[in-house]
């Protein structure tokens, strides 16, 4: 069984081989496939059934002969009507192409045909009651194109028209020849405007002659011809010799930022693709077919390099759309709000919006208005000189600065020092200052994510004595136990869970309450703030002397309040005042650079002014005049 299914499909296909070979206009005869059908001794059903089955392939039996087998009663009135209403459809489409006499041409039946979808026997009888109109004799000059078609599908070129073109193309190739000789005496090509043969025959030399006129060349192909190869020279004079047009249309684009001599380059980037796609047969001028490549090249060029910040084609046809229609409705009197300008161009109103803000030309400072002045020239400046007291506060901050980065580790302040140019140089990059300390530019950046924190938690402390602040930080006792690197210590505690935990939460609840402080069972979120407040009181002791600085720096900032040392003179077992939160009201400014007010602690008898940073070190930054860089004052914001 299976053998004989397979014989079966063998069959069939050789069948379906054979009438797609014995087609005539299309379609299998009737009385093939009846012969080819006997062969394999199938019934009348069963060919029906195939007959049917090939239609659906597209490929088309024809109808039966009626004194042979008689067709199918079911079939008959369904597709005669159809076929029926498909030629009605079809000759009152052509009767609108018909002249005073009733003759329509050649080329509007075979538009008609392929519009209605009808068949060959149909295109047949549709043609053969209408009167096809004779094409008219060509001049000489007339494009090969436009002649008319003869009646049929695909129509080819007549017989007798053949020697009458290839003579047409002959005398315009001539005449091309003649232009380009001509042009080497003339002293201005360009007023001289080509006739459509001479444009013909110019782009027939372009593709290599009458045999390739079929053929577009490719800008690889005529970039790599010589300067003398006929092709390259045709092209060049039917550039040339067009070049009005090029500059007829870069005034229409005058004034979208671009210079004229910039469009009117770009307009002959156009032209000459032009040149390279004008098909010589297609019947239209060259003018006619350039003019929309020349507008493409200037409107993409005004796109791509009209304003600082590019913008991208679509978003640029939106705003012309837009900037069209505003115009349009000023010079009528109407008003152009976002909202009826979204109307117009069947746009939303937000996106009217985003082009009117696109829309804002942005100007270079430095642009050139004329003789050599600049923009930024004309343009007021601004800028008051500053004051003397402005002046003097930031020498005092520069210097407090120089002596805070000097009580860094050495390591630390070279790469603060050369990073931000606090030696009078040019700020140094991470691959030199690596260079200097023999290490990789990763690992100069990852010292100086480091030590920038403690530089803004020193100027952040309320006495204002950065240099103090930061050597108390530094040699601090609770720190050198911990590390013999100081600055690694101080941020690996700042860093630990629960104190970054307590410290924002701290910070949440300043934000949220203010001044208030939090009770003692207070919980903000899921942490006990009140309960790791009491804590830290305990730990600070007096004055908060047995906290690490830094601690105490950042409690204080956020208003903490120490308790004060009891009098000598209270009794024995009299409580003493436990340590409070303050109110964070705002302190009253301190001037810059005034001496901190004395603090207790371990460094308290230390002296204010002193010049060494360390005890064995000197201090390698020297004070330096006004107007260095003084980028480390920035906001403080903890490590939390």
């Amino acid at each position: 069984m299976d053998h004989q299914v397979t014989n079966l499909k063998a069959a069939l296909g050789r069948l379906y081989v054979g009438l797609q070979a014995k087609q005539v206009r299309g379609v299998v005869p009737y009385q093939v496939f009846r012969s080819e059908t006997e062969a394999l001794g199938l019934s009348e059903e069963e060919r029906t059934r195939l007959a049917d089955a090939l239609n659906a392939m597209k490929l088309r039996i024809g109808e039966p002969a009626p004194s042979k087998a008689p067709q199918r009663p079911a079939r008959e009135p369904v597709q005669k009507p159809a076929a029926s209403e498909r030629l009605a459809t079809a000759r009152r489409l052509l009767g609108r192409f018909a002249d005073d006499r009733g003759k329509v041409s050649a080329r509007a039946v075979h538009g008609v045909v392929r519009l209605a979808g009808l068949s060959v026997q149909e295109a047949d009888e549709l043609r053969a009651g209408v009167t096809v109109a004779l094409p008219a004799a060509r001049s000489a000059t007339e494009s090969p194109s436009t002649r008319t078609a003869p009646v049929g599908a695909a129509p080819p070129v007549p017989a007798q028209a053949a020697p009458a073109s290839a003579a047409s193309l002959a005398k315009a190739v001539a005449a091309a020849r003649a232009v380009m000789a001509g042009d080497r005496f003339t002293l201005r090509p360009a007023k001289r405007i080509l006739t459509a043969e001479e444009e013909c025959g110019l782009g027939l030399l372009l593709r290599g002659g009458a045999q390739r006129a079929g053929t577009e060349p490719t800008d690889e192909e005529l970039a790599g011809l010589l300067p003398g190869d006929e092709r390259r020279r045709a092209r060049d004079c039917l550039v040339v010799h067009n070049q009005g047009l090029a500059h007829s249309l870069v005034r229409q684009f005058a004034g979208q930022g671009l210079e004229y001599e910039d469009l009117a380059q770009h307009g002959m980037l156009g032209l000459m693709r032009a040149a390279r796609k004008f098909d010589p047969l297609m019947g239209t001028k060259f003018s006619t077919y350039a003019t929309q490549w020349v507008r493409q090249t200037i409107g993409r060029a005004i796109a791509d390099e009209g304003s600082i910040i590019r913008i991208p084609v679509h978003m640029h046809e939106l705003m012309q759309k837009v900037a069209r229609t505003e115009r349009t409705r000023l010079s009528q009197g109407l008003q152009v709000r976002a909202a009826d300008l979204a109307v117009a161009c069947d746009l939303r109103m937000q996106k009217v919006e985003e082009i009117r803000r696109l829309s804002r030309r942005t100007d270079s400072l430095d642009r050139i208005i004329g003789d050599g002045v600049h923009l930024g020239d004309l343009i007021e400046a601004r800028t008051a000189i500053p004051g003397v007291e402005r002046t003097v506060i930031a020498a005092m901050s520069e210097a407090d600065m120089h002596a805070a980065v000097a009580a860094l580790p050495e390591r630390y302040s070279h790469i603060v020092t050369r990073r931000y140019g606090l030696d009078g140089q040019a700020p140094a990059t991470l691959e030199e200052i690596g260079q200097d300390l023999g290490v990789t530019r990763e690992r100069v950046r990852q010292l100086e994510v480091k030590v920038l924190p403690l530089l803004q938690l020193a100027f952040s402390d309320p006495a204002g004595a950065p240099y103090l602040t930061l050597r108390r930080m530094l040699t601090d006792e609770h720190v050198a136990t911990a590390s013999s690197n100081p600055v690694q210590a101080i941020l690996k505690d700042l860093a630990s869970r629960d104190w970054k935990a307590g410290v924002g939460a701290l910070q949440t609840f300043r934000r949220r309450e203010g001044a208030r402080p939090p009770s003692p069972d207070h919980m903000e979120g899921s942490f006990p703030l009140g309960q790791w407040i009491d804590e830290q009181r305990e730990l600070a002791g007096v004055n908060g002397a047995r906290l690490p600085t830094h601690r105490r720096i950042v409690l204080e900032s956020l208003g903490m309040e120490w308790a004060p040392e009891p009098d000598r003179g209270s009794a024995k077992g009299q409580p003493r005042s436990k340590p409070h939160l303050r109110p964070s009201r705002p302190r009253p400014p301190r001037p810059v650079g005034a001496p901190a007010a004395p603090r207790s602690g371990p460094d308290q008898g230390a002296a204010p002014d002193q010049e060494h940073p360390l005890p064995g070190r000197p201090d390698r930054l020297a004070p330096q005049p006004p107007g260095h860089n003084t980028q480390l004052l920035l906001p403080l914001e903890f490590p939390v």
